[in-house]
Parts: C-alpha cells; sequence; structure tokens
C-alpha cells in the first residue's frame, strides 16, 4: 500500500507513535493508572481486614455470673454487680443494668434538686430455682465481648441456639414479679449463677429476680405447655 492510500487516522497513529513526547505521555497516564489502582486496591484490602476481624465485637450481659463463658474468644470488658429500681416503685426504669465495680463520680455528684430516680441492687427472690441458700443473695454481672462474632441475641424458651449459631451460654429466664408495681424485662440468667460476696447478709430488695411461667391461651398451647418455668440460651453470630 503507498502511502498516500494509508487512511489519515493510521497515518496520524504512525506519527505519534514515533513522538517521544506521545510515548513520554503515554506512560505517564499508564503510571497514573497504576498508581489509582493502587489506592483501590489498598482500601479493598483495609475493607475486607474490617469486614473478617475489625467488624467483630458482640457485646451481651452474662447475667448471675462474674466471667465470660470462653476466655478464648471472649474478653471480659468487667464484672460488676445486677442494679436497677425498687419493686415497690411504678414509676421505675424497667431495665436491669450491670453496674461497674469502680465507679468514678461527675461534678453533680451531690446536688439534689428534683424528684429522683434511683438504683438498688438486685437479688434472687426464687431460692429453690436459682440454687441459692435464700433469697438475701445478690446477683453479680460479667460485660463480655466476643471478637469472633459480630451479633448476639437472646432466645427465650431455648436451651440450645438454632444452626449457625454459637452459645454464648444458657440459663434461666427471668422477670420482677407480676404482682409488683415496677415493671422490668426479661432477661436470661446464668443456669450456673453466683453471688456477690457478702451479698447475703441483707435482705436489701431493690431489683429482684424471679422464674417466667407460660400462660396459655392468647400463648398458643401447643408447642407450649401451660404453667411451666422458660428456660433461654443467648447465641453469637
Amino acid at each position: 500500500m503507498k502511502e498516500s492510500e494509508v487512511p489519515n487516522g493510521e497515518k496520524n497513529k504512525r506519527i505519534l507513535l514515533s513522538d517521544p513526547n506521545y510515548l513520554q505521555n503515554e506512560l505517564h497516564q499508564i503510571q497514573v493508572k497504576l498508581q489509582e489502582y493502587e489506592v483501590v486496591k489498598s482500601e479493598v484490602d483495609a475493607l475486607q481486614t474490617q469486614i473478617t476481624h475489625g467488624d467483630k465485637g458482640a457485646v451481651y450481659v452474662r447475667w448471675g455470673r462474674k466471667d465470660c463463658s470462653d476466655g478464648n474468644t471472649t474478653e471480659l470488658v468487667y464484672s460488676g454487680y445486677t442494679g436497677g429500681s425498687n419493686y415497690q416503685q411504678s414509676g421505675a426504669a424497667a431495665e436491669y443494668v450491670c453496674l461497674p465495680p469502680d465507679p468514678t463520680w461527675g461534678p453533680h455528684k451531690d446536688i439534689r434538686t428534683y424528684a429522683p430516680a434511683y438504683m438498688y441492687g438486685a437479688e434472687y427472690e426464687d431460692p429453690i430455682l436459682f440454687g441459692m441458700p435464700d433469697y438475701k443473695e445478690d446477683v453479680p454481672c460479667a460485660v463480655c465481648r466476643s471478637s469472633t462474632h459480630s451479633t448476639s441475641i437472646m432466645i427465650p424458651a431455648r436451651t440450645s441456639c438454632y444452626p449457625g449459631w454459637k452459645e454464648a451460654y444458657h440459663g434461666i429466664l427471668s422477670a420482677g414479679a407480676y404482682s409488683h408495681s415496677a415493671a422490668t424485662q426479661y432477661v436470661c440468667v446464668d443456669g450456673t449463677p453466683q453471688t456477690l460476696t457478702g451479698g447475703g447478709n441483707t435482705d436489701g430488695n431493690g431489683k429482684l429476680f424471679y422464674q417466667v411461667r407460660t400462660v396459655c391461651g392468647s400463648l398458643q398451647c401447643p408447642p407450649y405447655e401451660n404453667d411451666k418455668v422458660l428456660s433461654c440460651v443467648v447465641c453469637l453470630k
């Protein structure tokens, strides 16, 4: 093919390929693309690491124990005292809380103004069910963090987790008594509960733990049975 017969585009391309400035510019563009690729790759790697490791950390409270169930993959954040409102106070907060053993007081520690809420300790009120010497024993708690899981759930009426979930602990579904003024929540007390040292010396009441029993009617029976004590399990995934 004669040069006069070569298409203009092909002729221009041959001229550009022989131009040092063109080649240098192309090389620079390739280097820029490589740098952009390395940045994106680094971000993807960081996200993958976060998904694999950094996103783990399911936190749960182990009621009735001072320790966590699995020391290899579970970190004890702190071991403390179960607390909450008084069972006789109708305006009381409902939740059980795990109080730390080393409180730090803020600047308003001694200020007294309007009607307050109150924080009490907690006691096992069913010595037979919880295996306690009497109903004056105080309740410990442990805040635990799993380093290999990102989700935790308490499942009532189960003693084991569903497939794909790992058990943190299982125990006795507990709440306040139905006849008391203060509302409570359902929590899972460990099946082998412990007590606080010296906690059985005083019947301080406060936040109380009772068994939870089924009532057939709007609750379907079967599969449930009437007037039976419910279990519970805390599961991780």
